[in-house]
């Protein structure tokens, strides 16, 4: 799998050292994300065992709100020297965008949020080893 399969929609994230593109997969026509973790000045080997570590916690995981892993593959381009891990694309606005714009949650769509996130931490925490989220 090659970076080539993917057409850019949009940058999602940009990190020292990584970045999270909303791409469309060329092969299925389908969006997804990729994470790449770039070999560039500020890269550190710590880095890459974090991210080796993401993706194979998240190919382990099978939750309907959590992304689904996809592929990982080495990146060896004239853009960019490092790691990409593609995952499921989950469209969904961001709390932040949603409150910026004005939004405010009533008292039950609070809870209703609170015990969606509790969901998710339970499971997360249930898998061996558990899962923490940072």
């Amino acid at each position: 799998m090659l970076l080539v399969d993917y057409e850019v929609q949009q940058q999602l994230d940009k990190k020292a050292g990584r970045r999270t593109l909303l791409t469309h997969f060329l092969q299925t026509q389908e969006l997804v994300v990729v994470k790449l973790l770039i070999f560039d000045d500020e890269f550190q080997w710590h880095d890459l065992k974090l991210f080796e570590g993401e993706a194979k916690t998240l190919k382990s995981l099978s939750h309907p709100v959590i992304p689904h892993y996809l592929d990982y593959f080495e990146l060896d381009t004239q853009t960019y020297k490092g790691f990409a891990l593609v995952q499921s694309y989950l469209p969904a606005e961001s709390l932040e965008t949603q409150l910026k714009a004005g939004r405010s949650f009533s008292e039950e769509e609070v809870k209703q949020l609170a015990k969606a996130l509790l969901e998710i931490l339970k499971y997360l925490h249930s898998q061996q080893p558990p899962v923490i989220h940072q």
